[in-house]
């Protein structure tokens, strides 16, 4: 080769061959090296390998650039079984002069190192092969890196091909490395077995090898790296060889943790690398590094480990993890900035370390259930469903299991349900286990944040379907972790009743069915066996149960004493009274296997809240108790709690207290401590004299600033269960809201007051204002908080009297703006519940005072925060100076400001006269929206879609709390609710039917039969049947519960049926057609009892009955709107004439007096029913065609257009009552009114539904 040429040019460098000679006096051990090479800033490492005939060698292949002046160093490493690794020789020289040394391109060169026991010289010999090329020549565009990468893809394809020479070599070495692990695993194993400390870890360690073992036998995917990798995992147990293995334990107790849980993320690693047989290919595309580098960071790891274990030096925390296999490089960095404040997160859900099994007990099946969470297979079960009874350690075996996997890095989310709290844990909140996702990988909140960062009403959404689709499934789809991240949700049956958990488990249920569950996802689900939550999740491929009943009685019986043994130990003198353990097993005997009785008795024994009682007397009233022979385990808990309070109370007087205050505990929405029900009450209940002595049944005893909680859900379910409590039975009454309320009342009075924070900067956001949370805590208390949130929820539930009406009213007049202003401080940590719980506080006020002044105020308070709730969570200054001054002058609320707020408010002219008349716009669907209906209460909304979906959506706050519902497969055209609001029924152009259950989105159908578009769906009075009209020409009636066709076809129309409506009474059905007539039919028989209705010109578009069923109305694309007797099919006037175009839509006012038209002249008409007179000049104001109209239940009508806007107009002058509702971008397709008339729904091209206020403009100010 000619060197002068690649002179001062940049150069590819390759070395290969290399081979490493020992010399020596005599005869040495054989030994393990590897070599380092750098060239500038680059390194590369062969593995360590033993040396054969004195000699060692290596095939890697390493690739550097640089030029004749870059300097080559070399450095031969003796790797030592303990201690550090030592450097036995080096090299340096440029690359010039190495090339000009070169040999047949073979470089060959020996120094010479003292022995390390000083008699001895022993000569080293490096050799390799070294060769360059011009880098512009065949390299352009392609550095060192990548050309490692390319060859490393290369060789590792050569080494895992099954049909390769060196795999039955491989093989071999392969089986011996992987056996001498096992066996040292498994001997470490039974020498630590009494170390509860580190005992569950190396059975998770365990687990996790035994499963990559055998992915490796049944994939046979090994190459060198994995044997290579075994061999470093077997080396670091060599200590377990030696005569002591416990002392070596025993005295590195964290590092031996730490190791531990570094061989558990390298078996995850190697089953996951036997799996996949282009593994190498995808990590050298994304990491640009090969495998070694991957083997070699978890070989430091444990290098590190095994010297502090010999040298007993601290050592960093925390394991070397390589979790991602397509790691988006800049995922990490921009996921810094993305802010997911404001999706909401339930506070205290996370598990508890303290909550866990007690170390040493349910061993083997806390490691049973490992090994479900740890199956590496592609096809493994991705939920393990935990029941058993109530008190039977459930939820101890969810809080270990988290616990062990949080340790291990690899808990993605932990979420306890629990009954106290359903207020802030509860299914509508499953947006905390993506929270916690996101906190734990930043490829997943990057994923996540792509899908929701430009749909605020989606963050939040509070449909479990939703939250599980978008939050969890969609952004896991995009990791491919290596091993599993666990989620843990423990007492599902205690996240509400039955109908409140229905859509989380139907959500689930339905991923399970489609096999949707991301693969790198393992649930454990713990709950009592409910009917409900069974029958969702049966088990089968995708879900094991496990029972804590199917735990054998000895093993129960062992665990339960070493429970009670570590609880009472100290005190010895339960072993005087009953020796050998005597007292543990009567113990254990009386709790009939139930952890919580147990847990309950050791309480209560060690005397906690107890007064005047020995140890030995607590002990006795325990075993002198009635508990049966043949007693439930649940009624022995019970019986066990009846023990407990006839001991602390025994007087009437007394129970009669402990029913006071446990009925005040027990119907708080939130638990509260004993400091704030103290500071509430003042002294008028008694809550420390009662809570004190419960210390063994109540949580919040000893720390009185913590909340009150029962220990146990049983606790609370039996106080609420007048059979099992007797006289302790607890009643909540009104009356014990009413006391809540006012407590709750008085406490804002006292303590609220103007800029309470002391704000000094309106520029600053409350996000970025330094250590605002700290000072809101301290000025905002707990009690003050959940007053703020909850005062209305309590006194909801007693009718108001003149006296509490004018408390109410004095809060309003002189607390409310500081209010307001509370709610945007706790908003900084709750942004969602805050505001959702003010707005359902303003309407639940709104319908308790009906009629009343307060009542206004508090529809205008419900007003001011839907508009202003952005204001009130950015910047709490701007409540004041911003929202305020912007309150409508009709608005009651600006007396309010102006009275109140003088000093520090300045009130400027311009703002607007009314309210804006939009409240929601409800965004989700991904095409134009079609229909929309009301629900019969009027607080949800339905909506159908072109993208083949029905979405269900709160009136009150614009979320989406049901759906999508997904199984129609073409446009969804028609949706209604059922008469009593518990279903939706759709029509679609897929020539279907479909019934929903409005809550959990479950189907019945598809309701198959027409053989076109349906068009039109409506219910009958009672809510059984369904009436169908399709572009078949045909009428079909259905069974609404089972979908069955039980009338119809009902023939007769030539043309399509565009309209169909029941009778008032149900009895009659009538059909509108583009064949120009109406049809009434018998709704049972589907005999045509009236029609055809003759005398319309062109197609009838829509079709309505009079409110007393006698008359039917019809609208027509010959421009006439017509009446007709709905018996004879007479029509009763002349055709009503007037509209210019087609008319789209006709309705019957509430009174059946009038009749209202939209038509596409762009005009409304309302006449005269019987007459057909006109009784107003056209309403104009549309600007396209008016497409839907409808009467509220107040008289007043809202149109809906193509020119995007909806308007409300006076039905008796044509006056548009507060204006245009301006908002949507495309044409509106359909309007409804809500069934009270306080709100318009309306749909829209634009893919939106929105929600506006139908009164805009009506409240006038009082003046005093």
């Amino acid at each position: 080769m000619n060197t002068a040429n690649t002179a001062r040019s940049v150069v590819a460098i390759s070395i290969k061959d290399i081979e490493h000679r020992t010399s020596a006096r005599r005869k040495v051990v054989a030994r393990r090296y590897y070599v380092r090479f750098s060239v500038g800033d680059t390194s590369r490492s062969t593995n360590a390998t033993n040396e054969a005939n004195s000699r060692t060698s290596w095939d890697n292949v390493f690739h550097f650039d640089g030029d004749d002046s870059s300097l080559l160093l070399i450095n031969v490493y003796q790797k030592h079984r303990f201690g550090d690794d030592e450097v036995v020789g080096n090299l340096t020289d440029t690359i010039g002069g190495v090339l000009g040394k070169l040999n047949d391109d073979v470089f060959e060169d020996t120094f010479r190192k003292d022995a390390s026991d000083g008699s001895d010289h022993l000569g080293y010999t490096i050799k390799f092969a070294l060769a360059v090329e011009l880098h512009q020549q065949t390299h352009a565009n392609v550095d060192a890196d990548e050309r490692q990468a390319q060859d490393a893809v290369t060789r590792a394809t050569e080494a895992v091909d099954p049909l390769s020479s060196t795999t039955t070599v491989v093989g071999q070495v392969f089986e011996t490395t992987w056996n001498v692990l096992m066996q040292r695993m498994e001997l470490f194993n039974k020498s630590a077995a009494g170390i509860a400390q580190i005992h569950p870890y190396i059975s998770l360690a365990w687990s996790v090898v035994s499963a990559a073992n055998q992915v490796l036998v049944n994939q046979k995917n090994r190459d060198e790296q994995i044997v290579r990798l075994a061999g470093t995992m077997s080396d670091v147990f060599a200590f377990v060889d030696d005569a002591e293995p416990l002392k070596h334990i025993k005295k590195h107790i964290k590092i031996i943790e730490l190791l531990i849980q570094q061989v558990t993320e390298c078996g995850y690693f190697i089953a996951e690398y036997a799996k996949r047989k282009n593994f190498w290919l995808r990590t050298a595309k994304y990491m640009i590094s090969d495998i070694n580098t991957i083997i070699t960071g978890y070989e430091e790891k444990f290098r590190e480990l095994k010297t502090a274990f010999l040298d007993g030096l601290a050592v960093q925390e925390g394991v070397t993890v390589f979790r991602m296999m397509n790691v988006v490089e800049e995922a990490g960095n921009k996921a810094e900035m993305m802010a997911l404040d404001d999706m909401p997160y339930a506070r205290g859900a996370k598990f508890q370390r303290e909550k866990g099994c007690l170390l040493g007990t349910r061993e083997t099946f806390l490691r049973e259930t490992c090994d479900i969470l740890n199956n590496p297979e592609e096809d493994a079960p991705r939920v393990c469903l935990l029941t058993g009874v109530a008190g039977s350690g459930k939820s101890a075996v969810a809080h270990s299991i988290a616990r062990l996997f949080d340790k291990q890095q690899r808990l993605g989310s932990s979420y306890c349900f629990a009954r106290s709290d359903v207020a802030n844990r509860n299914p509508e909140n499953l947006f905390t286990i993506a929270r916690n996702l996101s906190d734990h990988d930043p490829q997943y909140k990057f994923a996540l944040w792509q899908i929701v960062k430009d749909d605020r009403a989606l963050r939040t959404s509070s449909s479990p379907m939703e939250q599980v689709e978008k939050f969890i499934i969609e952004p896991s789809q995009h990791l491919h972790a290596i091993g599993p991240l666990v989620i843990v949700i423990d007492a599902l049956d205690e996240s509400g009743d039955e109908s409140r958990r229905r859509q989380l488990l139907c959500a689930i249920s339905e991923k399970i069915s489609r096999n949707a569950l991301p693969t790198n996802l393992r649930f454990l689900i713990t709950s009592r066996p409910e009917t409900d939550i069974l029958k969702e999740l049966p088990p089968g491929s995708q879900i094991v149960y496990k029972q804590m009943g199917d735990i054998p009685h000895h093993v129960v019986d062992n665990d339960m004493q070493k429970f009670i043994w570590d609880s009472l130990q100290q005190y010895t003198e339960l072993e005087s009274f009953w020796p050998n353990q005597g007292w543990c097993q009567l113990l254990v005997h009386h709790s009939q296997r139930l952890f919580q009785w147990a847990s309950t008795a050791c309480n209560f024994i060690r005397g906690d809240g107890a007064t005047g009682l020995a140890l030995r007397e607590r002990f006795e009233i325990l075993l002198e108790a009635d508990y049966g022979e043949d007693i439930q385990p649940l009624d022995n808990l019970y019986q066990l709690y009846q023990t407990i309070l006839n001991q602390r109370f025994t007087s009437r007087f007394a129970q009669q207290r402990f029913r006071e205050v446990m009925a005040i505990v027990l119907a708080l929405h939130e638990p509260l401590s004993i400091t704030s029900l103290c500071t509430l009450f003042v002294g008028h209940l008694s809550v420390r004299e009662i809570i004190k002595p419960l210390g063994s049944l109540l949580d919040g005893v000893v720390d009185e600033e913590k909340p009150i909680r029962p220990l146990h859900t049983s606790f609370h379910d039996f106080l609420l269960n007048e059979a099992r409590s007797s006289v302790f039975h607890v009643h909540i009454q009104p009356r014990d809201h009413l006391s809540l309320g006012q407590a709750l009342l008085a406490c804002m009075h006292n303590m609220l007051r103007f800029n309470i924070c002391d704000l000094k900067d309106s520029r600053i956001c409350n996000t970025t204002i330094p250590d605002l949370q700290s000072q809101i805590n301290t000025v905002i208390p707990p009690y003050l908080g959940y007053s703020c949130q909850y005062w209305m929820h309590h006194l909801q539930h007693v009718s108001y009297t003149p006296e509490l009406l004018a408390e109410v009213t004095l809060f309003f007049n002189n607390v409310f703006p500081y209010w307001l202003e509370a709610i945007s401080l706790l908003s900084l940590s709750s942004p969602l519940s805050s505001i959702l719980s003010a707005l359902e506080g303003c309407t639940i006020l709104n319908k308790w005072a009906k009629g009343q002044e307060v009542a206004t105020l508090a529809s205008e308070a419900f007003q001011f925060i839907q508009v202003f709730a952005p204001v009130l969570r950015e910047s709490t200054p701007h409540l004041y100076l911003s929202a305020m001054p912007q309150t409508p002058t009709s608005s009651p609320l600006c007396e309010l400001w102006v009275d109140h707020l003088q000093k520090h408010v300045s009130f400027s002219s311009g703002h607007p006269a009314s309210w804006p008349a939009e409240i929601h716009t409800l965004q989700g669907h991904k095409d134009a929206v079609t229909s929309v209906a009301c629900s019969p209460d009027g607080t949800q909304i339905v909506s159908g879609s072109w993208d083949f979906t029905i979405r269900v959506w709160n009136v009150t706050t614009g979320q989406c709390v049901a759906g999508p519902f997904k199984g129609h497969t073409d446009i969804v055209t028609s949706v209604v609710f059922s008469p009593d609001g518990t279903h939706i029924v759709s029509a679609s152009e897929d020539k279907t039917i479909r019934v929903w259950n409005a809550t959990t989105g479950q189907c019945v159908g598809p309701l198959q039969g027409h053989t076109d578009w349906v068009t039109s769906v409506a219910y009958s009075p009672d809510g059984n049947h369904i009436v169908s009209g399709s572009w078949d020409e045909t009428i079909m009636v259905w069974n609404a519960t089972i979908g069955q066709c039980v009338a119809g076809p009902f023939l007769g129309h030539i043309y399509v049926v565009t309209s169909v409506a029941y009778s008032p009474d149900g009895n009659y059905i009538v059909s509108g057609s583009w064949d120009k007539t109406i049809r009434v039919w018998n709704a049972t028989t589907g005999q045509c009892v009236a029609g055809p209705f003759l005398g319309h010109l062109s197609g009838v578009t829509s079709v309505a009955y009079s409110p007393d069923g006698i008359h039917i109305v019809s609208g027509s694309r010959d421009e006439t709107i017509r009446v007709w007797n709905a018996t004879t099919g007479q029509c009763v006037a002349k055709p009503f004439q007037g509209h210019t175009h087609f008319i789209n839509s006709v309705a019957y006012s509430p009174n059946g007096t009038h009749i209202v038209s939209g038509s596409y002249d762009k005009t409304i008409r309302v006449w005269n029913a019987t007459t057909g007179q006109s009784v107003a000049c056209s309403f104009k104001g549309h600007t396209k065609t008016v497409t839907s109209v409808a009467y509220s239940p107040n008289g007043h009508i809202v149109s809906g257009s193509d020119d995007n806007t909806i308007r409300v107009w006076n039905a008796t002058t044509g006056q548009c009552v507060p204006g245009s509702f301006k908002g949507h971008i495309l044409d509106v397709m359909s309007i409804a009114y809500s069934p009270d008339g306080n709100h318009i729904v309306s749909d829209s091209c634009d893919k939106t539904t929105r929600v506006w206020n139908a009164t805009t403009g009506q409240f006038r100010r009082k003046h005093h």
